[in-house]
Order: structure tokens, then sequence, then C-alpha cells
């Protein structure tokens, strides 16, 4: 759906999965799935291999051509299925076509060496094989109740073919019906003992799916968690495209009662359409919203591959100035179209820039997260500046800090006096914040609490930022750094398109060039983009 058609899609009612041939899974589940089913084919074929030593050197008085032929089968088709399963991601009904085969086909392994080597002239007292393997089998299966039940049967068939086998290539003599029975009976009494068991693991199964569903949209994995909430990696039932959901509970926000949750829900809502109005490329998605029966808020995003400028600078260290520019001109895109229409974003910080692959593009900026975006308008500075003063002459204001919206790290210090008068310079200031991160790997204040962090952006001065870094930065990029990082938001870049244009205008001897970005990707996340889809808020 795009931005201009963007619609509220509230969730309808959970809906259990009907009874198909193939069980209703998630891709995380069915990966399970198949990791499970593929080490235990490793394990029988590791047992079958044992079986034909075993069977060449202890029990070689006993040994019959059937029983070698048997083990080496068990052994082809457990390497077989093994490898298959672990090459690579299967299909669902892949997967469940594989259990039930590879089910049917050891069944009558099973059954062909019993056969062979049993006695026909009275009743066993021993439970075959195969009903061990109709037992704990349908547990592995990704499929509906009855199709692993007509496998179990199929399963369970294995032994009376093996002995009308045995009976007449093999010239052994009719057993007698109570003889036969014994042989028989067994492996269909498993598996009808068994459906119950799987009827019930796939109700449970239905029922997690079904409560992993947000209208049309199926949960699928979970992608990252935060201290506002998750996301996931979900998929549209009807589109069958991947998308992001991002997960909020309302007291996440402060909402603690009925009243509080109505008045932010009227909010969510508001906002939610405002950030979809956003034209920028270099702004997230936003496809859908809606409120849970639960009461949970979500968006439904884009899905990125790539990582966040948090995990880059972690992960690579320190960027040149010149893909810092490349980035932060991005950045600026997404805040000017924002600010524009009077949003500002109020937690701009490197693990909402996430840098992607997009089409041909490397080094594509997106900026996350306008879950904090707030409306501004004009307002008397009084409160503001009289706060200020306060802090810097050693007073406090708990009240006003204890209103913190954002990250600490990167809070303007109008936003760490409580929301008073902000305006799209507080974005500006956390940009700088990112800037120094990005150009640097450390944070412009180092302090040990989030309140001793708030209050430090609100009285100490920052540190040049050369005296930090280490790689040549250049004077004029250093100045625009620092000059978003002044106290007074009136020293600021008055808006995002002037501090674009001031980025612009930096000398770059060796620009970041598409090429050099394809390079640098190649040399460093040859594989995958990294970071699957976007970070939750912290």
């Amino acid at each position: 759906m795009s931005k201009s058609g963007f619609v509220h899609s509230p969730v309808g009612e959970l809906q259990l999965a009907h009874a198909s041939t193939i069980a209703t899974l998630s891709a995380d589940d069915v990966a399970h799935t198949a990791r499970r089913l593929a080490i235990t084919t490793a394990w029988v074929g590791a047992l079958y291999l044992v079986y034909i030593v075993l069977y060449q050197t202890v029990w070689a008085a006993a040994a019959n051509t059937i029983g070698m032929v048997s083990g080496a089968f068990g052994v082809a088709i457990s390497i077989a299925a093994t490898a298959y399963l672990w090459s690579g991601t299967r299909p669902t009904s892949h997967v469940a076509l594989l259990a039930i085969a590879y089910e049917i086909a050891l069944a009558c392994v099973l059954s062909l060496s019993e056969a062979a080597s049993a006695t026909y002239s009275a009743p066993s007292s021993q439970a075959p094989w195969s009903a061990v393997l109709i037992v704990l089998f349908p547990f592995l299966i990704p499929a509906a109740p009855r199709v692993i039940f007509l496998g179990s049967v199929a399963s369970a068939a294995t032994g009376p073919l093996a002995l009308v086998l045995m009976c007449l290539l093999g010239g052994r003599p009719w057993p007698d019906p109570s003889t036969a029975a014994s042989f028989v009976l067994p492996p269909f009494l498993c598996a009808l003992l068994a459906f119950a068991p799987t009827l019930a693991l796939h109700r449970l199964r239905a029922a997690v799916q079904s409560a992993r569903r947000l209208g049309n949209y199926e949960l699928t994995e979970q992608l990252g968690q935060g201290g506002m909430g998750e996301v996931w990696r979900a998929r549209h039932r009807l589109l069958a495209r991947d998308t992001a959901v991002k997960l909020i509970k309302p007291e996440m926000l402060g909402a603690k009662d009925s009243a509080a949750q109505k008045q932010l829900l009227r909010r969510f809502e508001k906002e939610a359409r405002a950030t979809a109005s956003l034209d920028s490329p270099h702004s997230v998605e936003l496809y859908d919203f809606g409120v849970s029966a639960e009461g949970t808020l979500f968006y439904v995003m884009e899905l990125l591959r790539g990582a966040d400028l948090q995990s880059l600078v972690e992960r690579f260290g320190p960027m040149p100035p010149e893909r810092a520019v490349h980035l932060l001109l991005q950045a600026c895109d997404s805040l000017d179209d924002a600010h524009a229409r009077g949003l500002i974003h109020r937690d701009i910080k490197p693990a909402n820039l996430f840098v992607a692959r997009k089409g041909g593009s490397h080094d594509f900026l997106k900026v996350l997260d306008f879950g904090l975006v707030k409306r501004w308008r004009p307002e008397d500075d009084a409160d503001r500046q009289q706060q200020l003063s306060t802090l810097a002459q050693g007073g406090s204001n708990p009240t006003a800090l204890g209103q913190i919206v954002g990250t600490p790290a990167f809070l303007a210090p109008e936003a760490a006096l409580g929301e008073l008068a902000l305006d799209g310079r507080a974005d500006l200031y956390g940009l700088g914040c990112v800037a120094f991160f990005m150009l640097t790997g450390a944070l412009v204040f180092e302090e040990s609490n989030a309140f001793a962090m708030a209050v430090a952006h609100v009285t100490k001065t920052p540190p040049p930022l050369a005296s930090k870094a280490s790689q040549p930065v250049g004077p004029e990029l250093e100045r625009i750094v620092m000059q978003c990082l002044h106290k007074d938001r009136e020293q600021r870049p008055r808006s995002a398109a002037e501090l674009r244009a001031s980025l612009a205008a930096v000398p770059c001897a060796n620009p970041w060039t598409r090429e050099r970005a394809a390079a640098w990707w190649q040399a460093h996340l040859p594989v995958g983009p990294g970071t699957p889809a976007p970070s939750p808020a912290g």
C-alpha cells in the first residue's frame, strides 16, 4: 500500500488455521522443525552404521543378506535426508513430504529386517521396532494430523507387507493367526495411539500462530527488542510480502490507566497518519498501523536489509569523514521533510539511522522509528531559559528531567528539560551527537547513568571533536558538528536544509562514491547485508 493510500486497518478477531494438507507454521517454526528432523535422520544413520559393524562382527553368525541390505539402505536414506535438510531453507511442503517418505522408507527397512530374522512358530513378546518409529516420528512432521495419520498407517502396513514377502519369496512358512497378529497389530495400534497427541500438538501450533497474527500480518521471527517494544519480521498473508512490525505496549509510553490509554490511542493514530505522510525516500515507509485485541500498538514498516549506525561503528570502527557526510546528508533530507510538515523526531540516535542495500544502491540511509514524533508550534521560551539557568547554576529540576523523552546520550538540552518549546533544532542536536559518534566511535559525554547524561547535555561543554577522533576530520566538518552541539539552539543551524547545504559544501579530497560504497559492502559484508530489519527503540 502506498503512503498516499494509507488506510487504518484495526486488528480483526484471531482465527485458527484450518487443518490443511500442510501445517500452518511460520518460517522460523519450519526451520526449527527441519533442524530437529535433520538431527534425527543423522542419529538414525549413525545407529545403522553401528548396526552394520555389529552385524559383521558380533552378530556374524546370524547375518543374512536382507539384514545387510536393510542396514545399507537405512544409512543411505538417512545421509540423503540429512544432507537435503541441512543444505538450505526448505518450504514446509518439502519438509513434510520428506518426513513422511522417510518414515515409510525406514519402517519398510525395519519391517523387512525383522521379518527376515523372526521366528514364525510362536507369537512374539516384543513389539516391532517400526511401532516405536510410528509413535515418535509424527511429532517431527510439519503436516496436518490426517496426513500424519495416513503416513503412520502406511508405515504400519509395511509389517504385513514384509511378512507376505518373506513367505512368498523367502520360503518361510505362513504363520498362524496369533503369530501374525503379534507381528502386525502393534504398529497399527501405535498409529491410532499417536493420532490424539498429534492432533493436540497441531491445535497448539495453530493457536500459537493465531496469537502471532495482527490482522493480515503473521509474525514469523523476532528481530529485536528494546525498552519501548519489539520488532518482528512479518508476512502479509495476501500479498506474500515480508515487512517489519513494531509492537509497543501502552504502559511503555506512560499510559497506566484506561483514560490515559484512550488518549494515547488517539494520539497514536494521529501521529501514525502524520508519519505515513512523510515523503522523503530516506524516511522508513509506514505501510499500516493498528491496535491488537490486547491493546498493543503496532506499526507495519518496510523490511530493510542492512545495519544501523550503532552496529556499524561498534563493529568496524569510526567512519571516514566523506562517508559520514554522505550518510548525514541523507538524514538531513528525511528531517527536512518531517520538519516541513511540523513533525520532530525526538529520538535521533545511531540505532535509528539504518544503512541499507536498496536495489543497486549501497549506503542508502533510512531514518527509523518516528514513534516519538511530535508536532510543534512556536512557544514562549521563558520557562525553558529559566530551567536551563537553574541547572547551569547547580540547581535541579527533577520534574523536568523525569519527563525525558528520547535517548539521554543524544538528547538536546531543551528536550532534557521537559519538552518545552521543542522544534526541529532538537533533532539537529541529536544528529550532531550521531556525527560525533560516527567520526570518533565515542559519545559526546561519557556518564555513568541516564540522569547524569541528561544533565551533562544541559550543563557541560562538548569536548572538541579533534580530541576524540583517531583520524583527520577537517576544520569545516568539525565546525558544523560542534555548531549542531551548541547548548543554545539559536546558535545551531536554523533548519535541516541549512545543515544539508553546509555539509554538501564540506571539501572532500576523496568523495564517497557509489563504487566505494559497493566495494566496502563487498569487503565487509559480502554474503548478507547484516542486521535484517529495523531495530527497536531503546
